[in-house]
């Protein structure tokens, strides 16, 4: 493992002069991976450098690339798909050891060790290279997984679980970092828009899998047997893998030896990881265990977010002072056009994952449809999120502009949503369940264009570590945006009932638990009590798509605080 881990040094990039002309009050311009937007006081915050000398190597082919893609898209699926498949299996595992109430942890770990590990990958490929790191990632997943087969307590298979989803998390973050190392920026949108697609397959299928494979070998294979198949995809990925490891040091040239694994360890700055990851963890532990397995005003909840508050002082304190190669410079946080994607991101996961909690159980409790019927609703936004954004990656590449699209895919989301809240009334035709296809289009939309914008608002050197933040945004969006539309439910829902339910049935708090805790409960129930629980549903859902509507205007007025380019006389593309 020591020799895996050996650094080598950065290659260099290919660039070529630009030829289409600039106007100078579109969005900024695309440049190629490694190219820097020069402004006329060379601002490298902003990417920019007026010294910097480009140095050249021949483009990988587009076959390559394609051959490359595959290979990496394989981890993409696995580790996506065991979200769901476990989404799908944990009452059965939980029951199994007599503690159905703390099941969910095995979601939480999984989605908690992602989100803790994501903004640390991109530094650590720089350092140790992207090929290598993501052996690590695989490994770890590997790991988990048949950990996880092995488990002899729900508290074993979190700590499985968490193994697991920092394996997942490199799995994931690091194809959309290579990407960018390997192909134009006019291309990164149309290749990441491959990813996206790949994501959701593997995310929409892993519930069948999961639920197909407990019932023919059990949960314990269904979870194990992924470690296997994880390693196969490693040894294709290792043997067919042929991209060049990344070493970046401010420290060294071009022509310094190969550093040894103990001055690459050195890099690392393990105290700004540490504090960082402390405060992620505890600011989304907060939103996961908040008014559902805890109440709001419990005291783990102040100490959680007394926490996270201390830890990130810390973590500004090293990176600012301390920190000789920051886990995650400070400075992207005052880029613009760094700071703007990552807003739009976790805004737009947020509705993004409203959407799709609410779609099912709105079929569910208003028409009686069984898990399997309610899922396949689900088809339309996963067409929508699939088109989307292969339709941003084409336009992109053909007019090297991205802007106008972050704009667009928040209005297609609110344009959903305005007509799930006049449309969805209880009885839904066919055609009203296809509505949810333009909240799936807007996300795809910006999955495409915010990384691009991410990789035209940086410099070379801070590429990868802004493309993890990028998804640590994301993951926070889907934690916030569930944990908020619970929220606005539960505000909603409770009353309401209460309120129907008074004077028409005679123990109204008893119909009530048993309403908001019980689906199966509301599809037996018949006559006045039936309608007027649905109509608390439908209210709650109400309040959900406005919560969704709001979020979407800020989405949109987000994408209007993009830098103005500057117009530039040397603009590079790797395929003029």
């Amino acid at each position: 493992m020591g020799d895996s881990l050996r650094p080598v040094q950065a290659k260099s990039v290919l660039v070529v002069p630009f030829t289409e002309e600039l106007i100078p009050d579109e969005t900024t311009a695309l440049l190629a991976p490694g190219q820097q937007d020069i402004d006329e006081n060379g601002d490298p915050e902003n990417g920019s450098s007026s010294n910097d000398e480009v140095s050249a190597k021949k483009a990988p082919s587009s076959r390559s690339i394609f051959v490359t893609l595959q290979l990496l898209l394989i981890g993409v699926f696995i580790s996506q798909a065991d979200a769901t498949l476990v989404l799908a299996t944990y009452g059965t595992i939980a029951s199994e050891f007599n503690d159905l109430q703390n099941g969910s942890w095995l979601i939480s770990s999984y989605m908690l060790a992602m989100c803790t590990a994501q903004p640390l990958y991109g530094k650590l490929s720089d350092i140790f290279g992207r090929k290598n790191m993501l052996q690590v990632s695989y490994g770890l997943f590997a790991l988990g997984s048949l950990l996880c087969g092995f488990g002899q307590s729900i508290l074993q298979l979190v700590m499985a679980r968490s193994i697991q989803g920092l394996g997942g998390a490199g799995m994931v973050c690091l194809v959309s970092i290579i990407i960018t190392d390997l192909v134009p920026l006019r291309e990164v949108a149309t290749y990441r828009s491959y990813v996206n697609i790949i994501q959701t397959m593997g995310r929409s299928s892993g519930g069948a899998i999961g639920g197909f494979l407990a019932q023919a070998i059990g949960w314990r294979w269904a979870l194990s047997v992924q470690s296997p198949l994880t390693l196969i995809a490693m040894g294709l990925m290792t043997v067919g893998l042929t991209i060049d490891n990344k070493q970046k040091s401010s420290h060294e040239g071009s022509d310094a030896p190969q550093p040894s694994l103990t001055q690459s360890l050195r890099r690392v700055d393990f105290a700004g990881a540490l504090f960082m990851s402390v405060s992620v963890l505890s600011l989304l532990l907060i939103f996961d265990v908040g008014g559902e397995k805890v109440p709001w005003n419990s005291p783990l909840i102040l100490i959680l977010l007394g926490t996270s508050l201390a830890a990130g002082v810390l973590f500004f304190l090293t990176e600012k002072r301390w920190a000789a190669e920051p886990i995650f410079p400070l400075h992207l946080l005052s880029n613009r056009n760094v700071l703007t994607p990552y807003f739009i991101s976790t805004l737009q996961n947020a509705t993004q994952c409203v959407l799709v909690f609410v779609i099912p159980l709105y079929f569910q409790i208003t028409q009686n449809s069984s898990t399997g019927e309610a899922g396949a609703f689900l088809i339309p936004t996963v067409a929508g999120n699939a088109i989307g954004g292969l339709l941003t990656g084409r336009a992109i590449k053909n007019t090297g502009r991205y802007r106008l699209a972050t704009i667009l895919a928040p209005v297609s989301s609110c344009f959903c949503f305005v007509l799930l809240l006049f449309f969805w009334s209880g009885k839904t035709p066919i055609w009203q369940s296809l509505l949810v296809f333009f909240g799936g289009f807007g996300t795809g939309i910006a999955h495409s264009a915010i990384f691009v914008a991410i990789a035209a608002g940086v410099d070379e050197e801070h590429m990868a570590i802004a493309s993890s933040g990028l998804y640590l945004s994301t993951s926070v969006g889907a934690v916030t945006g569930i944990s908020a539309g619970s929220a606005v439910m539960q505000a909603v829902l409770r009353p309401t009932l209460e309120k129907s339910l008074f004077g028409v049935v005679p123990n109204v708090q008893e119909m009530v638990e048993k309403a908001l805790s019980d689906i199966k409960y509301v599809q037996k129930l018949e006559g006045l009590a039936h309608e007027l629980v649905v109509g608390a549903y439908l209210q709650s859902f109400r309040g959900m798509f406005i919560l969704c509507i709001f979020l979407s205007f800020l989405c949109f007025l987000a994408g209007f605080f993009f830098r103005k380019s500057v117009y530039v006389d040397d603009i590079f593309d790797i395929d003029s």
